[in-house]
């Protein structure tokens, strides 16, 4: 009898929790999916910011092994509130993913950009104009800047003015001193690209590389105290381990009682909360250098 109890005490925990995550629907007309229920449409449009193109069979692939990897926990320790813990991180493991995503993107984007346009200002020397110098450089060029260039070399042959299509250039890679780089190549565009003109270019994207360097070191120092995390949140589960010799009755302290379990369940909570947010703090705000 008290087992049928605690399998609806269950069941009601897990249907409370998803009854608290899923959006509301206004609309009644709209057609439920499981996709749309966890967010897909606003998922999938952050990853195709950070130019990953997430289709509707990944975006259930993933929920699927969240979901299936905390069912098994459950069947293997008799504990069903991780069930509850599964739902949750069908809604934030694909948010996490992305945002990681999206931060190897720039980060890749940063490290690439200073060897393009040194590039760009070599063949500057033998063109003298902008957009063939553009062209020569182009086929030479490597890396996720690559297409924000070959799309500026585009427009710049089919006569866009150069201080529009480096506006666009900006809002791409959303760095504030390629915008005097910027400035600078106007210049030399007018008075003409001249030794002086052009040293002044190298010079800007020095300054642009010693930044980078700089983001270089953070990252590694930054990666280095998130494996301090991960071990500090590793060694902690040292304690229910050791807790769990506490006898109750000959059973297990946190597999056979329902207090227990709950904690269980909530140490595993917190734990993948304080490394999700720990990643979080950790990670360099690199949107806008």
């Amino acid at each position: 009898m008290a087992s049928s109890y605690m399998v609806f005490w269950y069941a009601g925990v897990a249907l409370l929790t998803l009854h608290l995550l899923l959006p509301k629907v206004r609309d009644k007309s709209k057609s439920f999916s499981l996709s749309k229920a966890f967010g897909y449409e606003t998922l999938r449009k952050e990853a195709e910011s950070a130019g990953w193109y997430l289709s509707s069979k990944e975006f259930l692939w993933i929920i699927g092994l969240a979901g299936a990897i905390t069912a098994l926990i459950a069947l293997l320790t008799g504990n069903y509130f991780f069930i509850a813990l599964g739902l949750a991180l069908c809604f934030t493991l694909p948010r996490f993913i992305i945002l990681k995503v999206k931060r190897n993107k720039r980060t890749q984007l940063l490290f690439e950009l200073p060897s393009n346009l040194r590039l760009w200002i070599s063949k500057l020397g033998d063109f003298n104009h902008v957009q063939k110098a553009l062209e020569a450089a182009l086929p030479d060029m490597e890396g996720s800047t690559k297409p924000i260039f070959q799309a500026a070399c585009d427009k710049l042959r089919i006569g866009l003015p150069l201080q529009r299509v480096l506006e666009e250039v900006y809002a791409a890679v959303r760095i504030r001193k390629l915008e005097d780089f910027g400035d600078k190549l106007n210049l030399a565009q007018t008075e003409g690209f001249h030794r002086r003109s052009l040293d002044s270019l190298k010079e800007t994207v020095e300054q642009i590389s010693e930044d980078i360097a700089q983001v270089k070191e953070l990252e590694i120092e930054a990666k280095s105290k998130r494996r301090n995390l991960i071990i500090i949140v590793a060694m902690s589960w040292m304690m229910p381990i050791l807790l769990s010799s506490l006898s109750s009755n000959n059973g297990n302290l946190f597999l056979d009682t329902w207090y227990g379990q709950i904690f269980i369940v909530s140490f595993a909570t917190a734990s993948l909360y304080a490394v999700g947010k720990g990643d979080d703090f950790l990670s360099l705000n690199l949107d806008d250098l």
